[in-house]
């Protein structure tokens, strides 16, 4: 084996090493020249990229400063890419054929078409104002987040036209819509109290509300809108209204009282707070309000107030003034009194009293001037009374018939009685047979008190022109009074 030697020192001489292929330069080095290193290198390329992106932005800007982003709306119309003068066409075509579906949760549903509310626009000026909201040099953050753009410039309706549309089509929905309906008081029963009935909001529309909604969906060219609870008719009072509460703290301190109805001292019939409750109420202004008229039927119909009221003094006839009770009752239960007095009213007035016949005891007072007879008891009360017709002009007879003036005494009484009178005339004939169911002479059983139902009236002047022969003719009720009351030796006096 042969081996190569450094001949002057005698070791082995070192061999040249044969080139690497992959290290060979890419160029030719020329000698003076300095080597590019790989960071600046690095540094080149990222400079020349930023310089190609901003370039594109450049040219992004430049294009968006007179186009839309991709995603953006304008009135509802999507605008993107769109010139001013495309988007200008596209909105004066929205115009031209605009209609706005209008619904509520309620039901209502109603379509607004642009011809029928004068809707007009001026498509330049949308576009150019929608272009003026734009940042071109931001159109890059603007495809990630489009602009949604509602612009009434140069859109304009008539409002008028408007409003006659929509108030139309809400009062055709709110005629069979449920309406709200206000707080109020009822009446709890087994509470025996009122209490406030709290509000409630129905399905009928406000039509101003709406109004206003519409409208400003149509400066916008938005196409459906749903109506939200605020434009629903809401209640004008509600349960924490200070008259409200009022009212409701009044009724109760009224229902809390028994209310008398008296004459003097004695309580005739009594108003119990379930009785006051059906006749209170609240009135348009929330003020407490007594039902009058069904206080009035009620005292018209209350068997013991009429017969309470129904009453008769020496000269006078009494009965219920129903009107005037029920209103005193009005006022105080309006008032939360306790007790109020009947009110009765004169319906007849008596002839007058003869003097000193209340001193005379037990007796019947015949007063011929008045046609009048009061039958006083012992202590000078009058325990009965009736008109009556006493004896006078016989216009049978042509002639006339005195009753007696004196005093006398009752003899006896007898029912079912035939009376007969004398022959004055001569005739063989007695002058009259009258059948009598009650017969009580005083004189000589020839004169007496009787019923008379040939007759139709008392008192007055009758017996001027259809006088008694003699007798004291009364009224078959009170004929029938007397005889259970009167007894034999009863005095009678008979006088002018």
């Amino acid at each position: 084996m042969s081996s190569n030697t450094d001949p002057s020192n005698g070791s082995a001489a070192p061999q040249a090493e044969a080139p690497n292929p992959s290290m060979a330069p890419s160029r030719a080095w020329t000698p003076g020249e300095q080597p590019v290193s790989p960071r600046k290198r690095r540094r080149s390329l990222r400079l020349g990229i930023l310089a190609t992106l901003l370039a594109a932005y450049a040219a992004g800007t430049w294009f968006f400063s007179t186009h839309f982003t991709p995603g953006t709306t304008v009135d509802g119309v999507d605008a993107g890419l769109m010139t001013t003068g495309e988007l200008s066409a596209a909105i004066t075509k929205r115009v031209a054929t605009y209609e706005q579906h209008v619904t509520s949760a309620g039901g209502f549903d109603a379509t607004i078409r642009g011809t029928d509310i004068g809707l007009a626009g001026d498509g330049d000026r949308v576009a150019a104002e929608a272009l003026a909201r734009t940042t071109p040099l931001l159109w890059l953050p603007s495809l990630v987040t489009p602009q949604h753009m509602l612009i009434d410039a140069g859109l304009t309706l008539d409002e008028e036209l408007l409003a006659q549309v929509v108030g139309d089509a809400v009062k055709a929905f709110n005629d069979t819509a449920e309406p709200p309906t206000n707080a109020t008081a009822s009446y709890v029963e087994k509470d025996k109290a009122f209490a406030i009935v709290d509000e409630a909001v129905g399905t009928a529309l406000d039509a101003e509300r709406v109004g206003e909604e519409v409208m400003v969906a149509c400066r916008s060219l938005r196409g459906d809108i749903e109506l939200d609870k605020a434009a629903l008719l809401q209640p004008t009072v509600v349960a924490g209204d200070e008259r409200l509460v009022k009212a409701v703290e009044q009724a109760n301190a009224t229902l809390g009282k028994d209310l008398a109805l008296t004459r003097g001292d004695e309580t005739v019939a009594t108003v119990t707070p379930e009785m006051k409750a059906p006749w209170l109420s609240l009135d348009d202004e929330l003020a407490l309000s007594v039902n009058v008229e069904g206080i009035r039927e009620w005292v018209r119909g209350n068997d013991a107030l009429v017969k309470a009221g129904s009453t008769t003094d020496d000269e006078h006839v009494w009965e219920l003034d129903s009107l005037a009770t029920a209103d005193a009752a009005h006022h105080a239960i309006r008032d939360a009194s306790d007790s109020c007095e009947i009110a009765l009213t004169v319906v007849e007035t008596k002839p007058p009293v003869t003097p000193g016949a209340k001193e005379r005891g037990r007796h019947l007072d015949v007063n011929l001037t008045t046609q009048f007879v009061r039958f006083y008891d012992a202590d000078g009360t009058v325990i009965w009374d009736s008109y009556c017709v006493t004896g006078g002009w016989d216009p049978d007879k042509q002639a006339m018939h005195a009753t007696p003036t004196g005093t006398f005494a009752i003899e006896h009484k007898e029912t079912d009685r035939m009376l007969i009178g004398a022959d004055t005339d001569h005739d063989n004939k007695p002058d009259y047979e009258s059948f009598v169911s009650y017969w009580m002479p005083f004189l000589n059983n020839d004169y007496g008190f009787h019923d008379a139902t040939w007759r139709s009236e008392f008192g007055g002047d009758i017996r001027s022109w259809w006088g008694s022969h003699g007798c004291i003719n009364l009224p078959f009720e009170k004929a029938e009074q007397l005889y259970g009351m009167i007894n034999p030796g009863d005095e009678v006096v008979v006088h002018y």
